[in-house]
């Protein structure tokens, strides 16, 4: 009777730790779950993050390597531009390019100063005299520079003979434009071309009108000087007595009355 209650009991407490074993052995660490609401249970994670890298770029240089031209001589004053193209632009179209001395920048300047000349003097030169622009060669060999004007009434080459094809002509150049004397030279040359035109006209007395010219103001120079003045031009090179007195005055009035008819 006592051997059966033992064994029950030892049976008893065998089976008690068997189960206690399985339950160990099936039940999860605690420390893998994350304890709380169903709605907050999530699987521990570790996110390693890479670390932030930031890069400077260098800024992108250009370089533009331009071959200089157009540098003026004057070390003060400088131009350096790119080579660009442009249109050229012709100045003078006609017969003039062929003449020795021709320059051109300035002719169609020199066309509208003759358009304006005064008219008592325009109606004596108008469409009998050549009016170029620049610089007569034989002149500049005489002075050894380009005169401000020439009156050719010949048409003398670059040597000194005579017959070219700008035979009655007036030379007006650059350097005269420059200077800002070009109108008080036109006159003075043009003063040249009426005394030369008019070289048949006579006096009442029956004198040449030209020579007679000549003697009052002094010489063919100075008769140029006083038209300059007489029709309101400052520039003088060859007069001294200064401005033109009444009598003077009179005296070109007349000369253009009488030899500018017909």
């Amino acid at each position: 009777m006592n051997n059966k209650y033992i064994f029950s009991f030892v049976f008893l407490v065998i089976l008690t730790a068997v189960s206690l074993l399985l339950f160990n052995i099936q039940t999860p660490n605690s420390e893998d779950l994350y304890q709380g609401s169903d709605e907050e249970i999530s699987v521990k994670t570790t996110t390693t993050l890479a670390p932030t890298t930031t890069t400077t770029l260098a800024p992108t240089t250009t370089t533009t390597t331009t071959d200089p031209v157009n540098i003026s001589e004057d070390e003060e004053s400088l131009q350096i531009v790119e080579d660009e193209d442009v249109d050229e632009q012709l100045l003078y179209d006609g017969p003039y390019l062929s003449f020795a001395g021709f320059e051109g920048s300035n002719q169609r300047l020199l066309d509208e100063l003759v358009a304006a000349l005064p008219e008592e003097l325009k109606g004596v030169v108008k469409n009998k005299i050549l009016f170029i622009n620049g610089c007569h060669q034989y002149a500049l060999s005489v002075v050894s520079r380009c005169p401000y004007g020439v009156w050719d009434s010949s048409g003398t080459y670059p040597d000194g003979t005579k017959g070219a094809e700008w035979t009655l002509s007036i030379w007006i150049s650059d350097r005269a434009f420059t200077a800002g004397e070009q109108r008080d030279v036109l006159i003075h040359e043009s003063a040249h071309a009426l005394s030369y035109l008019t070289r048949n006209c006579n006096t009442e007395n029956n004198a040449s009108f030209r020579k007679d010219a000549w003697d009052y103001f002094g010489s063919e120079e100075q008769f140029a000087d006083a038209l300059v003045l007489y029709f309101g031009g400052s520039y003088n090179h060859y007069r001294l007595s200064g401005d033109l007195t009444d009598e003077e005055t009179n005296y070109i009035s007349n000369y253009i009355a009488t030899c500018s008819e017909g």
